[in-house]
């Protein structure tokens, strides 16, 4: 499973084996009967999304090509046609044996999870890269979705959904205002950890989230203060996999200007940008905990939300946007506890976390949407840390 979804030449066969029947090589007779079919988008050679055929599921199919505004236009665009059906006439298709109730496929265990015989699913696998793993929408006939589920396919993936299974354990009700999807279910699938997660409705922004302290400190928990060169955060980086030295090289970038100083440490999201992430009142509803850990510097997600829209949305350089970013969360460290002159250096603490990130990903292949980002955080190991006017 592992090479073949991480290659588009294959990833479309190992999906249709991940929604099969467990046991398809010892199912019996013709399997034709069973078969559901389901559009592949954008195309069968470049497969992002599958979607059912079916316009009263395909119209509630959540499809989100891209972090930016014009990804945004696509978005809705391509919203409205499943809506209208479209999905009847679309060329590239894959059919899937949906099984029978001894042998059920992913949509029948589901089914059966959720107590919900109507439902169908649209899967989003994104871009080739070691993380890539489908993210299955339940979509119930009504076009409403019933459940979001995360499987993992191979070790790293197994990793990540069982980590995020943790976090939401550790994070979900530890502070009111910050609102996690409940967890309806959780097992395994073709040997391979699942995650079914209730739906939780996100209001959609290709801008930053504003994030006041009071939100990052609930995500926090309660925080520990260390000397930021001893800290287990630092250790942590130091032993972890670099086979190209470029932690390393960030590291001894940040070490003369972070020796001496103690900072708090707490948990981050991880990933907490404006797709994971919305605001609903004084609620900070936030999805996809896979990344997130425990300890690291107090408020590294403040610098992760401005820098990823930046780059991924706005297509601005590594270093520019990791200097907007310290710039333009200079005053929310400093109610957070930090000096003055901390906030490009906490630019520099999240630039090592999320190359740290990237060097044990690359352990399982190419990093696919990370390359680029990856080599800007080579290009210059004091990136971001440029004065803060």
């Amino acid at each position: 499973m592992t090479a073949a979804l991480r290659s588009d030449a294959t990833a479309l066969d190992a999906v249709a084996a991940l929604l099969g029947p467990d046991d398809a090589p010892r199912r019996a007779g013709d399997t034709a009967a069973t078969e559901r079919a389901y559009a592949v988008l954008p195309r069968r050679a470049r497969p992002r999304y599958l979607v059912p055929v079916d316009g009263r599921h395909a119209r509630g199919a959540h499809i989100r090509p891209g972090a930016g505004a014009a990804q945004a236009v696509t978005r809705v665009a391509l919203r409205a046609a499943l809506r209208s059906g479209i999905g009847k006439v679309l060329p590239d298709r894959l059919v899937v044996d949906d099984g029978d109730a001894d042998h059920p496929g992913l949509r029948r265990h589901l089914a059966a999870l959720l107590d919900r015989d109507d439902v169908d699913l649209a899967v989003a696998l994104g871009a080739p890269r070691p993380n890539r793993k489908p993210v299955v929408q339940a979509i119930g006939a009504d076009g409403v979705t019933v459940a979001w589920v995360k499987l993992g396919v191979d070790d790293h993936t197994d990793a990540l959904v069982a980590h995020e299974i943790d976090a939401l354990r550790a994070v979900a009700g530890a502070d009111p205002s910050v609102v996690t999807p409940p967890v309806l279910a959780s097992g395994t699938w073709q040997g391979h950890p699942l995650l079914a997660l209730g739906h939780i409705t996100m209001r959609e922004s290709a801008a930053a989230l504003d994030l006041p302290p009071a939100a990052i400190r609930a995500i926090a928990g309660p925080t520990v203060d260390e000397d930021v060169v001893a800290s287990t955060w630092w250790r942590r980086l130091e032993a972890g996999p670099d086979p190209d030295g470029a932690v390393a090289a960030l590291l001894d970038a940040l070490r003369p200007a972070l020796a001496g100083r103690r900072w708090a440490f707490g948990r981050w999201h991880g990933d907490l940008a404006p797709w994971n992430a919305t605001w609903d009142g004084d609620h900070l509803i936030a999805w996809d905990w896979e990344r997130s850990h425990t300890p690291v510097p107090l408020g590294l997600d403040l610098i992760h939300n401005r820098f990823q829209v930046a780059v991924l949305g706005e297509g601005v350089p590594v270093a520019e946007a990791l200097t907007r970013a310290a710039t333009a969360e200079r005053a929310t460290l400093v109610a957070l506890g930090y000096a003055a002159d901390d906030a490009p250096l906490v630019a520099g603490a999240y630039a090592a976390t999320l190359r740290a990130r990237y060097a044990a990903d690359a352990q399982h292949g190419p990093l696919g949407p990370g390359t680029s980002i990856a080599a800007g955080l080579d290009a210059d190991p004091t990136l971001g840390r440029e004065a803060v006017s």
